[in-house]
Order: C-alpha cells, then sequence, then structure tokens
C-alpha cells in the first residue's frame, strides 16, 4: 500500500466511523501528526476523496467533510439498488455454496460478538460479491466511487440496535434466495434491504451524514 492510499484509508475511515463530523475542517496537520504521514500523500488523498464527492474543498476556506443530505441519501441507495440488482441477475449461478457459507458465518460471528467493524465488514462483504461476480470492470469502478458514502449511510442506519437486528435477518434471506438460485425473490429482498436501509438513515435526521 502506498503512502496515498494509507492516508486514503486513515481519512476515510475517519469520516466514515463518525470522528470527523459533517462540515467538520480537515486539518491537514492534524492527520499527519496522528497518522504519521507526510503532508503530500495526505493531499493526494483528499483530492481523490473529493471526486468521490466524500469531502468539499474551498479557495482559502480549505477541505471539509462533505454533508450528505436525505436526498443524497435517497439517489444513492436509488442508484445502488437498481445496480446491484443488475449485479445479482449477471451473477447469482457464479455465487459458490461455499461463498454463501463463508457470509453467513461472518454475518452470525459479527452478530455474536456485537462488534460493529465486524458487522460492516460482513456487510461489505456480501454486496462485495454481489457487485463483483457481475464480471463488470466498469460497475466495480462505478460502485468505488459511491462506496465511501454508502458506507457512512450504512453506519447511521446500523446504529439502531432494533435495525441492527433487522438487517442481519435480512441479510440471511438474501442469503438463502442466493443459495436456492431464487433470483426473482433475492432480487426482491436485496432491494426491499436496501430500500430500509435509507429509510433508517432519513428518518433519524441526527443519524444522516
Amino acid at each position: 500500500m502506498t503512502k496515498r492510499d494509507e492516508a486514503y484509508e486513515y481519512i476515510k475511515k475517519e469520516i466514515v466511523s463518525g470522528k470527523l463530523k459533517p462540515n467538520e475542517p480537515i486539518r491537514e496537520r492534524e492527520i499527519a501528526e496522528t497518522s504519521q504521514i507526510s503532508r503530500t500523500p495526505i493531499r493526494e488523498a483528499l483530492r481523490d476523496l473529493e471526486a468521490e464527492g466524500v469531502v468539499v474543498s474551498f479557495p482559502v476556506r480549505g477541505t471539509f467533510v462533505a454533508p450528505i443530505t436525505p436526498y443524497d441519501v435517497e439517489e444513492i441507495f436509488d442508484l445502488r439498488s437498481i445496480l446491484e440488482a443488475w449485479a445479482l441477475e449477471r451473477g447469482i449461478k457464479k455465487i459458490s455454496v461455499d461463498e454463501i457459507a463463508s457470509i453467513r458465518t461472518a454475518f452470525l460471528e459479527a452478530d455474536q460478538s456485537d462488534d460493529w467493524d465486524k458487522i460492516h465488514n460482513a456487510d461489505l462483504y456480501l454486496h462485495r460479491v454481489i457487485v463483483e461476480k457481475s464480471g463488470s470492470k466498469r460497475l466495480l469502478n462505478f460502485m468505488k466511487n459511491l462506496n465511501t458514502q454508502i458506507e457512512r449511510i450504512s453506519i447511521s442506519s446500523a446504529a439502531d440496535p432494533i435495525r441492527k437486528r433487522e438487517t442481519l435477518e435480512e441479510h440471511m434471506a438474501i442469503l438463502d434466495a442466493i443459495e436456492k438460485q431464487d433470483l426473482k425473490n433475492a432480487v426482491k429482498l436485496l432491494k426491499e434491504h436496501l430500500k430500509m436501509v435509507a429509510k433508517a438513515a432519513i428518518e433519524d435526521a441526527k443519524t444522516i451524514i
């Protein structure tokens, strides 16, 4: 991993985790001191994050964490629903039984440990497999531009313990449908799940990042 990549991952984690709040200034010197990464790769990483819409820069004023409005949440998840449903249609037959078992285990272990990082990683695992099995490089690149914003929104949804339980059940139902090769139901469950994630983020204004 290059220093630019390290800086990107560090800043992204600070934003996704909520340590850096919406509209909060990003201070390169503080990040450099905390992360032990020089300011040049930090500036490069910030340009990458700005291209993804995660941060915004203003002349003289500096760089800030970009807010996500309810409209943004709705738009991002409408796009995600369309794209992941398309990916599932193309790749459902390529998802192996072993992969399904591995994803299911990741969710169950995360739920038992009540470790947010594990829950988050299990969620990423499932949706990454769905996208990758489409075999579309264009889709992979397009989703990369949305992923950080998606992660920010998903965190706010997962913050609610009731929603956390519902999310686990939704993921398990999606995996069951994929395992049965029931494309129609798998797509339906996937779209319903993504709709609920977006709804949870929109309903609680404090969790819209």
